[in-house]
């Protein structure tokens, strides 16, 4: 409990003179772009064979298992089905014949996908095969340019072209691991005529969790485009000739342009005087009249007042819409005397009522109503519709929601020397609440659980968001990584054989001490003692566990827990159908055994266990 308590006064000070708040990162944002959306089906590119593609050629293989660890050049390659592996050699190098094509061609698309690339490996994915996102080994760049891994490259527009994006921040993982990449892409528009109305964008790129882009006009095709015109469809381009590849899960939407409208819109305004239909219909409304739009402006009142909109809603295509609104109060929405949804004491700052209908193409009468009587909430209002193939569409104003007052990033950076941070953190779907971050400035980051000495996650860039913690109230009191963290098990070091719960009681927590800023965590386990340090080495962190007392030789110790681990020699393994790796040190031969569905790789105890995490 001391230690505990020596614990908080020390994150007391930190939280008094390491907070750095930066209050220009946040821009204002609609309540409704902070809410769940309704998550759209992709549709999976089989990799059981080649047919998605045009006229793939002889560097294009599907196989069944890719393996390779971070230094090494080539991908190791097993016989089966659902990973794309371009077998890359300098012979095809620069020569454009060698890059794949998609069959299918798109306009607007949702893309997401998984690669590994091995060291020193270059390639692109190129939307209509014209617009580059750079895939690039990465690995440890402190300053990502336009040519690294996820950036958008140079256009080849003369003059004033687009002479690249660089991604906000490196989230690149070593080679021979799996990464995970999401792309929003808007096609370019045109007139009637064919005349460009709008440049192509990208609304966001991300990998692994981390935004990279968002918002980015691209004026023209990319360098080493396989199509150099500009037209409102393309297929998808991945690049053969630079370097290895593998690819898997590879997903994609097509986006509709939906184009649903509101018209023969009328209003009425009943102030102080009316709570909901039923009254309205007794009740003389305080004025009336027709509307342009839905717009919570039509009511002069900030609050005890019912708004009511009546009109015609028209759908191009019979399909499956999805509606969501954000009013402060109570209210429906209905079309063709059904009620789509319908909120009970909803405010502008919470989360969004949503509701969905099976609507024929054409015309349909539409009732929405909001009663206002929360006073100290703010007014306004919106209405979004979408569909699982399409953007999601504002039917009100825009100034009928008001612009949301953005909330601060409250961040801890380790810069001058290392940090240590507690908080509650949530773990694999389930919050802990004894979690210390350590933070350094080698930009190597890990969570650890104080009560099971588990390593949570790892990630490198930036440290640590504190928002939920110190923000207004702080009611999650949860901190996250700034970077892309990479999940571990977060298990008890101390493994034993049977036990089927999440934890292991008889570890206890005894403190830590602090050398050049880094914590050594002091554990006992029955009759053993046990010390625990982390530090940064190499591009990854090392562990460093230390075990006395009686009954060691018969102690294992969990150096990883995970799905699959598959050794790839010299004393490396990669954990978890390759999400990192571990590297021990030489002289060690641990064993590696079932447990729980996963697969534990174990070391028995001795003075001094030595392992690395590199991801």
């Amino acid at each position: 409990m001391i230690e505990l308590i020596k614990f908080t006064i020390q994150q007391l000070i930190v939280m008094r003179y390491r907070i750095i708040i930066s209050l220009a990162v946040s821009l204002f944002v609609s309540a409704f772009s902070q809410a769940q959306r309704i998550k759209p089906s992709l549709k999976e590119i089989s990799f059981n064979n080649l047919e998605s593609f045009k006229t793939p050629s002889a560097n294009w293989k599907i196989v069944g298992d890719v393996q390779a660890g971070y230094s090494d050049t080539v991908l190791k390659t097993a016989k089966g089905l659902g990973i794309l592996h371009n077998d890359f050699s300098r012979s095809i190098q620069n020569k454009p014949v060698h890059n794949l094509f998609t069959k299918m061609e798109h306009g607007d698309l949702l893309l997401e996908f998984d690669f590994m690339m091995a060291k020193g490996s270059n390639s692109g994915f190129y939307l209509q095969s014209r617009y580059e996102v750079q895939l690039f080994d990465s690995w440890g760049v402190k300053a990502p340019r336009y040519s690294d891994l996820g950036g958008l490259y140079q256009t080849i527009k003369k003059g004033n072209g687009m002479k690249g994006k660089a991604p906000m921040k490196n989230a690149a993982l070593a080679p021979g691991l799996w990464q995970h990449m999401d792309i929003s892409f808007q096609a370019p528009r045109f007139d009637a005529n064919g005349n460009k109305t709008a440049d192509a964008k990208f609304i966001y790129v991300k990998l692994n969790g981390v935004t990279l882009h968002e918002n980015i006009n691209v004026d023209g095709p990319t360098i080493s485009a396989g199509l150099e015109d500009e037209k409102p469809y393309g297929p998808l381009m991945i690049q053969g000739d630079h370097g290895t590849l593998a690819i898997k899960n590879m997903k994609y939407l097509a986006q509709d342009d939906l184009k649903p409208n509101l018209h023969d819109i009328s209003f009425q305004y009943f102030e102080k005087s009316a709570t909901n239909l039923a009254e309205a219909k007794t009740t003389k409304p305080t004025f009336q009249g027709k509307a342009n739009a839905l717009d919570s402006r039509l009511a002069p009142a900030r609050d005890k007042f019912l708004l009511v909109f009546e009109g015609k809603l028209n759908i191009p295509t019979a399909d499956s819409y999805t509606f969501t609104s954000l009013f402060s109060g109570t209210g429906s929405f209905e079309i063709d005397g059904k009620k789509v949804l319908e909120a009970k004491d909803l405010f502008l700052n919470g989360t969004p009522v949503m509701g969905t209908a099976e609507l024929k193409a054409g015309e349909h009468a539409f009732k929405f109503w909001i009663n206002k009587d929360l006073d100290w909430a703010r007014p306004g209002l919106s209405l979004y519709i979408e569909k699982a193939n399409s953007k999601s569409i504002a039917l009100h104003a825009s100034a009928s929601m008001p612009e949301r007052s953005p909330a601060p990033l409250i961040a801890v950076k380790a810069e001058s020397g290392p940090e240590m941070i507690r908080s509650f953190m949530n773990h694999n779907n389930k919050k802990l609440t004894h979690v210390v971050s350590v933070g350094d400035p080698s930009q190597a980051h890990y969570s650890y659980d104080l009560m099971q000495g588990g390593v949570l996650q790892v990630w490198k860039g930036d440290f640590l968001n504190t928002t939920d913690m110190w923000h207004e109230r702080g009611e999650p009191q949860t901190a996250t990584a700034l970077g892309a963290p990479i999940v571990l098990a977060g298990n008890c070091p101390i493994y034993e054989r049977g036990n089927t719960k999440d934890s292991i009681v008889d570890y206890q927590y005894k403190g830590y001490t602090l050398s050049a800023g880094l914590p050594t965590f002091s554990y006992t386990y029955k009759t053993l003692s046990i010390k625990d340090k982390i530090q940064p080495e190499g591009k990854g962190l090392k562990r460093s566990i230390s075990i006395t007392g009686e009954g060691k030789e018969k102690t294992m110790i969990r150096i990883a827990q995970g799905s699959s681990i598959t050794p790839l020699g010299n004393g490396l393994y990669s954990i978890g159908n390759q999400a990192y790796f571990v590297q021990l040190a030489a002289g060690q031969y641990p064993k590696l055994e079932g447990y729980l569905g996963q697969q534990v790789l174990l070391l028995p105890a001795s003075e001094t266990i030595q392992y690395q995490l590199i991801w």
